[in-house]
């Protein structure tokens, strides 16, 4: 009887103990969970902030934009009188017959305006700094070939390093809508190295010249571009261009070549030249076509070289030969595609091409005759980034990768136009 009486006592008090254990540890979760939950809370919170201040300043900027052409639309188009003398209403004045396409992004312009040709009104001023660097090796072999397999003679390398710094100062004037003048004049600086390296037997002889020219003045070149047709739904954008080059740098006829006085084998120029001295007309087309989000462009270009005549075309020292020089004409293309990233910065690949014919000289006397080695095909791949640093001021660099021997190594250019 006594053990009966016992158990009903001892059960009362191990529930007791289970629920004091139990009890916490759901409390403890609870708390934990919650605590992540606010974590999470907060985190969403200040992210949606960030998210609402970013959006309102674009808004803003927007709506800054859309204020300014509203405000230029209204003050160039007076408001019509209708028969009866009075204003037409608001109503009116907003029906779908009165609808005006949207005003190009800023980065848009900068595409159009590195790549084709932006029209507007007022001036443009362009600075921009280029820089292209040449290296040419040339491998001279004088001897003979014993059993077609060991060569018996001397090896020499001519090894020939330009680098050319161009300033170009340039200026457009939009006549129209449709037509703009443009002029631009460069200032090259150059310094180019010519090395010889001679090997007889174990021996190796390397012999270098340097020539520099600092910031004289090349080539001015005038042009005109005029809008055939303007972009449609689907006929591109269509501008032809006229180009005149002037012969305002140094030309490279008759420049006397020096000996150089560690080897007699290696001869180089007294002076590097900074212009064609020649003439030359150009014409082309360029398209441009809007696919979203793309920019498609294409370009083509016909230049045509005029014939001159110089006092002296012989490059040894105290021989004078007068004579006249034609320059090949040449036929270049491009193509390429631009990509308008936000609002401010766009990013352009292409590619180009330009083949070149023979040039001529003629002496006193004489007739024509083809230059050896003086057509040219010069291929390069191009790249580019333009960002606008304010309404009126934006930046342009390009890379450019030769891709044929006859194309520069690498050349990196910097644009800033500015519109007045």
């Amino acid at each position: 009887m006594s053990v009966l009486h016992l158990t009903p006592q001892l059960r009362p008090l191990t529930v007791v103990v289970t629920a004091s254990l139990v009890v916490p540890a759901i409390a403890s979760a609870a708390t934990e969970q919650e605590q992540q939950e606010l974590n999470q809370l907060r985190f969403e919170v200040k992210q949606l902030r960030l998210i609402n201040e970013r959006q309102a300043e674009t808004l803003k900027q927007f709506e800054t934009r859309l204020n300014r052409f509203e405000g230029q639309q209204a003050g160039a188009q007076p408001r019509q009188l209708t028969d009866t003398g009075q204003a037409p209403s608001t109503r009116a004045m907003t029906q779908p017959d009165t609808r005006q396409e949207a005003t190009p992004s800023k980065s848009v312009e900068n595409i159009l305006s590195e790549e084709h040709a932006l029209f507007g009104s007022g001036w443009t001023i362009e600075t921009g700094l280029t820089y292209t660097h040449y290296d040419r090796k040339q491998l001279v072999l004088d001897g003979f070939l014993a059993l077609d397999a060991i060569f018996l003679g001397n090896i020499a390398i001519d090894d020939v390093e330009s680098d050319i710094l161009t300033l170009d100062i340039g200026a457009r004037y939009n006549v129209n809508n449709r037509w703009q003048l443009a002029v631009n004049t460069p200032f090259v600086s150059r310094y180019s190295a010519f090395q010889k390296s001679s090997t007889v037997g174990p021996a190796t002889v390397t012999t270098e010249e340097t020539v520099d020219e600092t910031l004289k003045l090349g080539d001015i070149e005038l042009a005109s571009y005029y809008q055939l047709h303007a972009e449609t739904a689907t006929i591109p954008d269509l501008v032809w261009s006229l180009k005149l080059k002037a012969p305002t740098g140094r030309h490279p006829y008759g420049i006397d070549q020096r000996t150089s006085a560690s080897d007699a084998a290696l001869q180089f120029p007294s002076e590097l030249p900074t212009g064609s001295g020649l003439w030359s007309l150009g014409t082309g087309l360029s398209l441009v076509k809007t696919i979203d989000p793309a920019i498609l462009f294409a370009n083509i270009e016909y230049t045509h070289q005029f014939a001159n005549g110089f006092d002296d075309i012989n490059g040894n020292p105290g021989i004078v030969e007068p004579g006249d020089v034609r320059l090949g004409n040449s036929f270049q293309y491009g193509l390429g595609m631009a990509f308008a990233l936000n609002d401010r910065m766009s990013l352009s690949f292409s590619y180009s091409q330009r083949i070149q014919q023979k040039a001529e000289t003629r002496l006193a006397g004489s007739g024509w005759s083809d230059v050896v080695g003086s057509d040219a095909n010069a291929a390069t791949f191009n790249t580019g980034v333009t960002y606008s640093l304010s309404d009126r001021l934006s930046m342009s660099t390009n890379l450019s990768i030769g891709l044929t021997p006859d194309a520069p190594d690498f050349s990196i250019g910097l644009k800033l136009p500015y519109s007045l």
